[in-house]
């Protein structure tokens, strides 16, 4: 699955599928990539255009990515919602990036159900943009999945 305008592609792991789902104001293209079974859990990929990475070589993109300020800061902005429990940089095919893992931080009007799922982010950035992998599954069996997410992440091509 492509989207030609953007170049964002996914060719989802065995057993997972991929739709194309409504844009938002952050994210251009989005796809769902679920299994069958996935009722409010499995994965979207999507992408934002960074215009300001548009003059970079993505080994510079690499290093930007990859350093304290930019972890802090993008640690900084799920932690609004999240309880982030782990960051690592993460890499997909020479491309930096960054992967956290969080649980809904409790507040007012939050769902009990998102009590009971973790979320993995997989960031990377390339010279058009940033390519977002955010999947959900249950807490009792996250680790088991976090492997099949983190496929479904590698499973996509970043626009370049």
């Amino acid at each position: 699955m492509r989207d030609e305008s953007t170049g964002l592609a996914i060719d989802p792991p065995e057993g997972y599928i991929a739709r194309t789902i409504a844009p938002t104001p952050t994210f251009v293209v989005r796809f769902e990539v679920k299994k069958p079974s996935d009722r409010d859990t499995g994965c979207q990929v999507a992408f934002t255009p960074l215009p300001q990475n548009a003059e970079l070589k993505q080994s510079d993109i690499n290093d930007i990515v990859e350093g304290p300020r930019w972890i802090d800061l993008a640690r900084a902005a799920v932690a609004i919602n999240y309880d982030v429990s782990a960051t690592e940089r993460f890499n997909v095919n020479g491309i930096g990036g960054l992967a956290m893992i969080g649980d809904f931080k409790s507040r007012p009007g939050l769902p009990a159900r998102a009590h009971d799922v973790r979320t993995l982010f997989m960031l990377v950035e390339t010279p058009k943009g940033r390519t977002t992998t955010i999947c959900v599954g249950e807490k009792q069996n996250f680790d088991a999945r976090r492997v099949e997410f983190e496929l479904v992440a590698r499973s996509a091509s970043p626009p370049r």
